[in-house]
């Protein structure tokens, strides 16, 4: 592969990427390099694209307060995966630690998980969507009427958690469950050349 050496790689727009250790073979990036940094899909789509091997050292145990990390993070494994390039990674954490505390759980932000009056049976109730927004939607909201109750009802079981909130939340860790199947998958892969 030839003796290590900087290389720019053209990325889409006219930016470039600069490496500080690539040669014929691949490329080599401390962890901070390529996701402590404001790089993107396209950044890591013109590395996984140029190099049959990427390799990532200093892979940290990625948590909530490395949220902005971890998704680059996760970026660049989906770059690599889809590109068929091989990714070494050295961590002081196996690979099935180091995502953690990223649970799809949506939480209220009044405290209230009511979404019905306690009790109902459903023969009193009526259910109409107003034109203004509640907790949940900022265009329109539906209430549920039980008798003199009003409750607003939540798509999400929670007042004060949108759908989508929930649909991002839950879409993240998705994402990261991917990435650790598919960092198992890629690591049976040969180099490609």
């Amino acid at each position: 592969g030839g003796e290590p050496r900087p290389e720019s790689v053209p990325v889409a727009m006219g930016r470039s990427i600069h490496t500080a250790r690539s040669n014929d073979l691949g490329v080599w990036f401390d962890f901070d390099e390529l996701c402590n940094r404001p790089l993107g899909a396209a950044d890591y789509i013109a590395l996984a694209e140029r190099f049959g091997l990427i390799i990532v050292e200093g892979v940290p145990q990625l948590g909530a307060d490395t949220y902005n990390q971890a998704r680059r993070f996760v970026t660049l494994v989906d770059a690599a995966y889809e590109a068929r390039t091989a990714l070494v990674l050295s961590s002081r954490v196996p690979m099935s630690r180091l995502f953690v505390g990223f649970d799809a759980e949506a939480r209220p932000t009044d405290g209230d998980e009511e979404v019905a009056p306690e009790g109902s049976d459903g023969s009193n109730e009526e259910t109409v969507v107003v034109g203004k927004g509640g907790s949940s939607s900022s265009h329109a909201t539906t209430i549920v009427k039980a008798g003199d109750a009003e409750v607003e009802w939540s798509a999400t079981g929670r007042v004060g958690v949108s759908l989508a909130q929930l649909s991002s939340v839950r879409e993240v860790a998705f994402s990261f469950r991917r990435a650790e199947s598919r960092l198992a998958e890629m690591s049976t892969w040969e180099v490609r050349r």
